[in-house]
């Protein structure tokens, strides 16, 4: 049977992935855009009222790395979908991130952990998970590094630089650790717990999803710098810099065990090195004008 499911952005990088695989699933997708005010709880209130929908996804502003608007945006429209969706008791589907847990020296972070954001991200990220506790029916999904041939993220960051000569010159860490993430993986991953949550799944709260493969920033880049060799795009080997200074503010690691989404939804991870080279060639056929 099909469901009606609220998409709130399928203009950003991550509301893109998630709108091309729902569009292969036996679903009624709305994706309001402009025609409200996402600025007033009420216009938010009204349209989920009027439209009555199974489920909200909600990817509006939400980046990797939320630039001002988004971080001010991020919070404010959680709390007005989770008050929303709380007459009608329709479940919810919000993102968060890693950067909601501080400086503990911690390979992997699980589910169970306090967070303790240092950074203004990781406190966002951690308001907007907070907002949601005014509805019983929700899941929040912190995820790892988000890596995609669009939007914000390390991978885009390390082309733009490579390929472009775009923005600061990048060094990368020798000692950060996360799991990189396609965003076609992260959409591969809301998709099933849709599917499950209409079928009458009950599970909720907080749950972990990252890819089974975790690096370094450094080997990150070795591995971009790698494909774009072999796909003849530098001719020449590169080397980025490379620091062992942590940041101040950032968590050691960006890896997350993904036990419960595992236990109670069948999700397994899976590895992002084949997946790079066709985000890079994505990323290269986006940017043609430009090379």
């Amino acid at each position: 049977m099909s469901i009606k499911l609220l998409l709130t952005d399928n203009r950003n990088a991550l509301g893109s992935a998630l709108e091309h695989e729902l569009e292969r699933e036996s679903i009624n997708l709305l994706v309001p855009g402009d025609q409200l005010d996402w600025r007033d709880p009420d216009s938010i209130a009204d349209y989920v009222r009027r439209t009555k929908p199974d489920l909200v996804i909600n990817s509006r502003a939400w980046e990797d790395t939320p630039n001002e608007q988004q971080r001010q945006e991020l919070p404010r429209i959680a709390a007005a979908l989770a008050n929303a969706c709380v007459l009608g008791q329709v479940p919810l589907i919000q993102f968060s991130s890693y950067k909601v847990f501080g400086a503990a020296n911690k390979s992997i972070h699980n589910e169970k952990d306090l967070p303790a954001p240092l950074s203004d991200v990781g406190r966002v990220f951690l308001a907007t998970e907070q907002a949601l506790e005014v509805l019983d029916k929700h899941i929040c999904l912190r995820l790892s590094w988000v890596v995609g041939s669009y939007g914000e993220n390390l991978l885009t960051r390390l082309l733009n630089n490579l390929l472009l000569h775009t923005g600061e010159p990048v060094s990368v860490s020798e000692r950060l650790k996360g799991a990189p993430t396609p965003l076609s993986d992260v959409a591969r991953v809301a998709v099933a717990l849709v599917k499950q949550v209409s079928c009458g799944a009950e599970n909720w709260g907080v749950m972990h999803y990252c890819t089974g493969e975790s690096c370094t920033e450094a080997e990150f880049a070795n591995q971009v710098i790698q494909t774009l060799q072999q796909l003849n795009v530098l001719k020449e080997a590169v080397k980025l810099p490379l620091t062992d200074v942590l940041p101040d503010k950032e968590p050691v690691s960006a890896v997350l065990s993904c036990r419960r989404v595992r236990d109670y939804f069948g999700v397994q991870s899976r590895a992002w090195r084949p997946t790079l080279m066709p985000m890079i060639k994505q990323w290269l056929h986006n940017h043609r004008d430009q090379l």
